[in-house]
């Protein structure tokens, strides 16, 4: 990763790595694979609701992800399926959010240790940014999502 700016990286198409595997269940049983999302330019966040960064983060992902829907979005809860469901459904959040109750899915990520943390993969499922900490929709996101479909 290139740092741009504090808890912020982007990486250049040609130095793209794929983004690790992840898949499971979602909040409601389904099983959810990121790798059938190839194609799209994907936005994955791994929260919790206990996590106030990750709460403070929510409205403007929820608003990011109507305002794009081209774009797929993924959260990964961390270790908090019980509470994820009433902070899913009380916030309204679209995106399906994949279960995470041990950790190992965050393992294989480049993940800083700590919530939230957010990825940006190009359409060919490379990690193309990575946000420790929480992010500003409109600040941080929407000039990446910008940028990449701009390569498309």
């Amino acid at each position: 990763f290139v740092q741009q700016s504090a808890g912020k990286d982007f990486v250049a198409a040609g130095s793209r790595h794929e983004a690790p595997k992840l898949a499971g269940k979602n909040l409601d049983g389904t099983r959810i694979d990121v790798a059938s999302m190839r194609g799209k330019i994907v936005v994955v966040n791994f929260w919790a609701s206990w996590c106030a960064p990750c709460r403070a983060e929510t409205p403007g992902l929820v608003q990011l992800s109507k305002a794009n829907p081209t774009v797929a979005f993924l959260g990964v809860n961390e270790k908090d399926p019980a509470g994820a469901k009433a902070f899913v459904r009380d916030n309204g959040v679209p995106y399906p959010s994949v279960v995470d109750r041990l950790g190992t899915l965050a393992a294989g990520w480049p993940v800083a240790p700590g919530l939230p943390s957010t990825f940006v993969l190009d359409a060919n499922g490379r990690i193309a940014a990575r946000f420790t900490g929480p992010v500003v929709p409109d600040d941080d996101l929407k000039p990446v999502l910008t940028r990449l479909q701009a390569e498309a």
